[in-house]
């Protein structure tokens, strides 16, 4: 039985034909922290933080991941200087 969608993949289609109907794996989010927090500049405090990385889509969680820092410091925009990060909860 073939399914009718805007986008069609292919291999889904072969897929459909040999099995058709099985279970789909429980999804499972990586959550890294109990609580919402946000990086603020040991100077200054503010949230106008950048870092250079590099990202990596996780087929898993369906969302892009952080892969490397380059063991570089973060930059603050406001005080325009390399800084430490303080970690702050948010409510």
């Amino acid at each position: 039985m073939l399914r009718r969608v805007k986008l069609m993949n292919p291999f889904e289609i072969v897929q459909d034909r040999i099995a058709p109907e099985r279970p789909q794996p429980i999804e499972r989010k990586v959550v890294n922290r109990a609580a919402r927090s946000t990086p603020v500049c040991d100077a200054c405090g503010s949230d106008d933080i950048i870092c250079h990385a590099t990202a990596q889509w996780s087929n898993e969680a369906q969302e892009w991941q952080l892969a490397n820092t380059f063991n570089q410091p973060a930059h603050c925009n406001t005080c325009q200087r390399d800084v430490n990060l303080v970690w702050l909860t948010l409510n």
